[in-house]
């Protein structure tokens, strides 16, 4: 039964040097095209696709930064700057977004 503490062991020393697992983002640049509210989120239409085969992308209303990307949006559309989206995943064609910027240009 030595066999058990060893196999422990070497569980805990792989869990503590294994970096923690962290979805991959996709970053996405585009000029806003449309801005659109939807019953349960915010859409962003950009003027190129994203990974996900949508020019839609979606900031869901019950994200903590909701407000932020919604702001941010409008004033990417009002001052005709670009705008980088971060996809955090897809729903069918839609593009899930976790968050975005305005550009400097």
């Amino acid at each position: 039964m030595r066999i058990v503490p060893v196999l422990f062991a070497g569980i805990g020393f792989l869990a503590a040097v294994t970096p923690p697992a962290q979805a991959a983002l996709t970053v996405v640049h585009g000029r806003v095209v449309n801005l659109y509210a939807d019953p349960s989120d915010f859409v962003i239409e950009l003027d190129v696709a994203g990974t996900c085969g949508s020019k839609l992308f979606h900031i869901q209303r019950n994200r903590a930064n909701f407000k932020e990307v919604t702001a941010v949006s409008l004033t990417a559309i009002s001052t005709g700057k670009t705008m980088t989206l971060f996809v955090e995943s897809c729903a069918g064609d839609r593009n899930i977004l976790s968050h975005g910027a305005v550009n400097a240009t």
